[in-house]
């Protein structure tokens, strides 16, 4: 890029600096939004579905809130080249998940295989009304 009375070295120093800004933003942007997610209903039971890809099994935290609420948070560490242009991948990432039924803490199961995470909650009890 050449523009007239500027130094090539300030404008190469510019666009790298603004690569790097826009790294950052986009890392907090997928830091926001990750992990991808998807909840259903399998016969009496949730199952939550999370994509934690390059994420240490240590270092995947699962949370229960309230009977109806998920809580899944990840971290690991990323070696950044110093001469790094764009750093996207996420470091951390939180996801809370609303939950479609109330569920019970009691027979819970979570794995962790091939980067992704799979929550398999009971449905807490529900009573049928009979309607005269």
């Amino acid at each position: 890029m050449e523009v007239k009375g500027v130094p090539n070295s300030l404008i190469d120093a510019l666009v790298r600096e603004a690569g790097k800004r826009l790294g950052e933003v986009t890392r907090a942007f997928y830091e926001t939004v990750m992990p991808p997610v998807d909840v259903y209903e399998e016969g009496s039971q949730v199952v939550v579905v999370a994509d934690l890809a390059g994420f240490p099994k240590d270092k995947v935290k699962v949370r229960l809130v309230g009977g109806d609420e998920l809580v899944i948070e990840a971290e690991r560490d990323l070696q950044t080249p110093a001469n790094a242009s764009i750093q996207q991948r996420p470091k951390r990432v939180r996801r809370s998940v609303k939950l479609p039924a109330k569920v019970k803490s009691e027979g819970s199961v979570a794995t962790y295989e091939n980067g992704v995470l799979t929550v398999k909650l009971p449905i807490a009890e529900s009573v049928e009304i009979k309607v005269s």
